[in-house]
């Protein structure tokens, strides 16, 4: 087979992935269906608190659930997860929380760090979120991946959801993983308004894999947050599903 002609299987076969995907899942922007919110950290608090209040009344779009960041690798708890996870809950948005997983570290003891800061864990599924290489090898990686997820079903009793980029699980995490769910990150790029809060290109994912929660902006502007903020779409209710 000449380069040319294998050039055009593998465009081939990614096209065909692609419109499986559209295919047999419900898409984000054509769905009835349409449930908005937000991840935050202690970034989003760096000028000034959140005011949940206000989360709670934005119009465009309603905002009905929110992640917040609660703990990092082996060791690290971000210093607004307290305030943000109970203002959250007072204004009636449903909360989950994400553990920002350091490649570089064993499951184990992010785990620990996770189960020490984490008696109550809201509403939603919690969530790994892994966005870097390791210097494990990646097979490793992922066994380790494997390990804490396990490990956070069998200790809340629910199971988690594994946030990343669309690059990062095309690249390691495809044909992996196929008993959880995904929240794929694919960015609008747009900073100016009232763009940056639309919805552009959908996550593709190329072996059909269909995410139930779609962050489509880093650059959202919301009432109540000063600076941008992550946006988030999901075309099911999701806590609903397990």
């Amino acid at each position: 087979m000449d380069k040319i002609t294998y050039k055009l299987l593998v465009i081939l076969i990614i096209s065909v992935s692609h419109i499986g995907c559209q295919y047999h899942c419900d898409n984000f922007k054509n769905n009835e269906i349409k449930i908005y919110g937000i991840d935050v950290s202690h970034y989003q608090n760096e000028f000034s608190k959140i005011d949940w209040v206000k989360v709670a009344s934005n119009k465009s779009p309603k905002i009905q659930f929110a992640y917040i960041r609660s703990t990092m690798g082996s060791n690290g708890v971000d210093t607004a997860f307290i305030y943000n996870f109970k203002n959250a809950q007072r204004n009636n948005i449903k909360v989950g929380v994400y553990h920002y997983y350091r490649p570089n570290e064993t499951a184990l003891k992010q785990f620990q760090n996770f189960k020490k800061n984490n008696k109550n864990i809201g509403t939603l599924p919690p969530v790994l979120d892994i966005e870097e290489k390791s210097t494990f090898t990646i097979k490793k990686l992922r066994s380790e991946l494997l390990v804490f997820l396990k490990l956070i079903e069998e200790e809340y009793q629910t199971k988690p959801i594994i946030y990343t980029h669309q690059k990062f699980y095309n690249l390691y995490l495809r044909t992996h993983f196929y008993e959880y769910d995904f929240w794929i990150a694919r960015h609008n790029g747009i900073k100016e308004k009232p763009k940056n809060n639309s919805l552009q290109k959908e996550p593709f994912l190329i072996d059909k894999t269909c995410p139930v929660i779609w962050q489509y902006s880093e650059n959202g502007l919301i009432n109540g947050v000063n600076g941008y903020v992550d946006l988030n779409i999901a075309n099911s209710i999701f806590w609903e599903m397990k």
